[in-house]
């Protein structure tokens, strides 16, 4: 199943509203921007990309 703006997978993903885990994922993201942090940065949207695999797929 396609989910519009989850799907592109040379973009960072995005959350999806209302999920903690996302939600988790994402202020890590942003944290390590903010540090310049691109490794973690990266390590935040493949475990983003894994949690919604596996969570918010049928």
């Amino acid at each position: 199943m396609s989910v519009p703006g989850h799907d592109d997978p040379t973009r960072p993903p995005l959350p999806f509203r209302g999920c903690p885990t996302c939600g988790e994922l994402d202020l890590r993201r942003d944290r390590a921007r903010a540090e310049y942090d691109r490794s973690a940065e990266t390590d935040a949207n493949v475990l983003m990309r894994q949690h919604q695999r596996k969570e918010h797929r049928p």
